[in-house]
């Protein structure tokens, strides 16, 4: 079994700790009545969203783990996830919409809209220490039920490990982001100070109340010089983003996205 790295962002570690405007558009097409108008604008608000954030604060994107989110999700739901996840490291605090296009290609029968937007980005966490980093790699990145997921962490010294699960496809029961380590309630080793090498392993499993064919999964990975005494569930992905920037403590963060077949 080849293992497949799937780190879905990095920082970029020589941007300042400040607030920023940024102008940013995002464009959606679509053929025919694949989308209303409607849908389709805010499809194009979301990347307008998500780009004005890595135009903002320097972050690199693997578009790996996502190659199958709209797939799974729909195109609006796979922007606002990655959305969700790329404020751990920069809030939106304010969105305006200062212009909308929504119109035909030239000689097409494509239409399209074009959101740009006026956001103001305040910066959340930045790591400035480049010898305190860590990598979080998955065995492979499509599970069905019972397979298991293997999870490896390297880290460059020692740290103070915790690893969330986010499962963001069935609304508010499923969308809580839940502590599975160190929680003895999914695995027995609760060591959560890391010093190199670190394998973990953990079942996955589809829910049967779903009526889906497949789902999306995410695990956030938080690195920090010191113990912090997280919440064993955050309700929304804003609550944990809210907790992450309340400490000065040194700390990394990486994601990683899944998907579990029915």
């Amino acid at each position: 079994m080849i293992k497949t790295k799937i780190i879905l962002f990095f920082l970029i570690l020589s941007f300042p700790l400040r607030a920023e405007i940024v102008t940013e558009t995002g464009k959606h097409k679509h053929l025919g009545n694949n989308y209303t108008k409607s849908q389709s604008c805010k499809i194009a608000e979301q990347k307008a969203k998500k780009k004005a954030i890595i135009k903002s604060l320097g972050q690199m994107v693997s578009t790996e783990v996502f190659s199958n989110c709209t797939e799974v999700n729909g195109e609006f739901d796979c922007e606002r996830n990655q959305t969700a996840l790329f404020e751990l490291n920069g809030n939106i605090t304010r969105s305006n919409i200062i212009k909308t296009i929504y119109d035909k290609e030239p000689e097409t029968e494509i239409l399209f809209c074009e959101i740009t937007i006026r956001a103001n980005i305040e910066p959340v966490k930045k790591n400035l220490d480049p010898t305190f980093q860590f990598t979080a790699e998955l065995n492979k990145k499509i599970f069905r039920t019972g397979d298991k997921v293997e999870i490896e962490i390297n880290t460059s010294k020692k740290m103070y490990l915790t690893i969330f699960q986010w499962l963001p496809y069935a609304g508010k029961k499923y969308e809580v982001i839940t502590k599975i380590f160190p929680n003895k309630d999914f695995n027995k080793n609760t060591n959560d100070l890391i010093e190199g090498k670190l394998g973990l392993t953990y079942e996955a499993y589809f829910p049967e109340e779903i009526n889906k064919d497949k789902v999306d999964e995410h695990f956030i990975f938080v690195a920090s010089e010191q113990r912090i005494p997280w919440l064993t569930e955050y309700p929304k992905m804003e609550a944990l983003t809210k907790e992450y920037t309340k400490t000065n403590i040194l700390m990394e963060n990486h994601s990683s996205g899944y998907i579990i077949i029915k």
